[in-house]
């Protein structure tokens, strides 16, 4: 068994209770990720990034980033969105854009593609994007957009007035596996993986799993706190003692991921003590579990995810606001007096342009005068 977190350690008792349990998950933290590095078997190799603008804040998060595509074609939708979850990437779809400031609150370090083509004008869908500057949660997101049809000269004007670090990319330009490339590498260069290389799925109170493994002589369960598609961690009662050792490999273990159950052979890549009760163990599963069981797990995880980010943006109430900075074309009561003196005073000449006229018009009746005495004339010598 490798180091222990004693739980009667003399100088861990003097410590704050507090930190004394970051201190715990910050070993569990990392001996997971230890494990996950050994792991032989290796997601998709990464395309080379795509040289984009990025937001000065581009540090690699231990967790990644939410990706998330606001009012995507189906093409993306069913096609991008499916590629992205097989690379590992935790990517979600928002239908309708009003509930995207809902989600993009609770995730200020996030990656969002737009969709402009569509749901409203180009001059709203810009209007839009620039009132994240307006909100201090919202000015940290990476946006990028999409489109397929929109004019160059409204494209110039996005990409010269927003900040934009996740590009703009034109589907008609980009598709099949060249569009997987693009997205992917503008996801590597800001690191929506962060230091993790598979997505996890954290249990809480709404979601339980359950493993069970024998021995010679009783079948033991163990309660699963995180999963991912290469392994999960778990907690067991100390009074198992030795049944489960570091390096041991498990023939069967049995999972059960809500109405399935999948059956893996699975390797203990370490164990800790997390106090003076519980036995804290980080497993692998082994090279024999087969596509199916990875694709059960996938699905599950993903399921869940999904499940748990739309409970809290629809917990919330839609965008209201209007983007189309038009203003009413009603007259205010208030306004109707007001208004009502702009005119008289409109009739209301000064003194000196009244003179004018008067001049003017005297000018032309003298003009009628001569002319009408010429034709007088004129009839006389006829």
């Amino acid at each position: 068994m490798s180091d222990s977190i004693a739980a009667d350690d003399e100088s861990v008792k003097t410590e704050n209770p507090a930190s004394q349990e970051n201190q715990v998950q910050e070993q569990i933290e990392a001996a997971q990720n230890e494990a996950e590095a050994s792991e032989e078997a290796t997601p998709p190799q990464a395309p080379e990034p795509v040289p984009v603008a990025t937001a000065p804040r581009c540090e690699n998060p231990i967790v990644g980033r939410k990706v998330f595509f606001v009012n995507p074609p189906l093409y993306v939708e069913n096609y991008l969105h499916l590629e992205l979850k097989l690379h590992e990437y935790e990517a979600y779809i928002i239908s309708d854009y009003k509930y995207t400031k809902n989600a993009l609150r609770k995730f200020p370090d996030a990656l969002c593609f737009i969709f402009i083509d569509d749901e409203m004008s180009y001059d709203e869908w810009f209007n839009f994007i620039q009132s994240f500057q307006n909100d201090e949660k919202l000015k940290t997101i990476f946006v990028g957009l999409m489109s397929a049809v929109i004019p160059k000269p409204q494209k110039e004007r996005f990409m010269m007035n927003l900040s934009l670090p996740g590009g703009f990319i034109m589907l008609d330009e980009f598709k099949g596996s060249a569009l997987i490339e693009k997205i992917v590498g503008i996801l590597e260069l800001n690191g929506a993986k962060g230091r993790r290389k598979y997505l996890r799925l954290d249990c809480d109170a709404s979601i339980t799993i359950n493993g069970y493994f024998a021995t010679k002589t009783q079948l033991l369960q163990v309660t699963v706190l995180n999963i991912s598609s290469v392994g999960f961690t778990c907690c067991y009662p100390r009074s198992y003692g030795d049944a489960l050792v570091k390096n041991m490999l498990v023939p069967s273990f049995s999972i059960t991921l809500g109405r399935r159950s999948i059956v893996t052979p699975s390797v203990v890549f370490d164990i800790k003590v997390v106090d003076a009760t519980r036995y804290f163990a980080i497993m692998l599963f082994a090279k024999q579990v087969g596509e199916d069981d990875k694709k059960v797990i996938k699905n599950f995880i993903f399921e869940q995810l999904e499940q748990r980010f739309e409970n809290l943006i629809y917990a919330f109430p839609p965008d209201t606001e209007d983007y189309s900075n038009k203003k009413p074309k009603a007259v205010e009561t208030d306004d109707i007096p007001e208004a009502e003196e702009v005119e008289t005073a409109e009739e209301v000449k000064p003194e000196d342009e009244a003179k004018t006229d008067e001049a003017v018009k005297t000018e032309e009746s003298g003009t009628t005068e001569e002319e009408k005495a010429s034709d007088t004339g004129e009839s006389e010598v006829n």
